[in-house]
């Protein structure tokens, strides 16, 4: 039985699916501990036991086609995430799977059949990125998200690890990172135009804006 932080609707923030609406299944835990992160109440660790039957009900209650299971780290809960993706598949949704991708390379060979059902986005945090998991990654058909900022990624060391790895420009997005709820728009113009000369995906952060960071948007 997975371990829940929060179950919302809203409309997705960033990312390929940006502007859409969307169930929002935040997954509890985490296995990183980034100074930044905005959803530090999944980070701890908080929130409460939900049976996938359960939460199955509630997304077919609430109607929108496109579910997102995101963290914390849903992949520290891999047999509840997994299992809670094949029944949303099963029953006709689209399912996004949200991963700082640490993990992917620890799948078996049928738990990534799983994951190739769904679309899956990887959010690589600085010094926590390994070939292998990003290798994993690109076999999976993943998209790449990287967050640009201060303690962050910074746009040229997104440039060196893409070409390393030789990582599809199509499936690479960049956004601008945001403190206490705001987005400094110097920062979005200089990743827009990274983005811009390089050939990568540019991704504003709705909800931030919107919302300014509030909790379940």
């Amino acid at each position: 039985m997975p371990k829940i932080a929060e179950i919302f609707s809203s409309i997705a923030g960033e990312g390929s699916w940006m502007g859409r609406p969307a169930t929002f299944i935040r997954f509890s835990g985490c296995n990183l501990s980034c100074e930044w992160c905005d959803e530090k109440h999944a980070r701890s660790g908080e929130g409460e036991f939900r049976s996938v039957e359960e939460i199955l009900e509630e997304c077919r209650s609430v109607g929108l086609r496109r579910v997102v299971i995101t963290g914390g780290e849903p992949l520290l809960q891999k047999e509840d995430c997994l299992k809670l993706a094949r029944e949303l598949t099963k029953s006709g949704f689209r399912v996004m799977i949200e991963t700082n991708g640490t993990l992917l390379n620890r799948l078996t060979q049928d738990e990534r059949v799983v994951l190739r059902e769904c679309e899956v986005t990887v959010s690589p945090k600085k010094g926590n990125v390994s070939g292998n998991a990003v290798r994993a990654a690109i076999n999976l058909s993943a998209q790449f998200k990287f967050v640009v900022g201060e303690n962050s990624w910074k746009c040229e060391e997104v440039r060196e690890l893409v070409n390393r790895y030789s990582i599809d420009r199509e499936s690479v997005w960049l956004m601008p990172m945001s403190v206490d709820g705001e987005i400094r728009e110097e920062l979005a113009r200089e990743v827009w135009k990274f983005c811009v000369k390089e050939g990568y995906n540019y991704s504003d952060r709705l909800h931030v804006r919107v919302w300014k960071g509030e909790k379940g948007k």
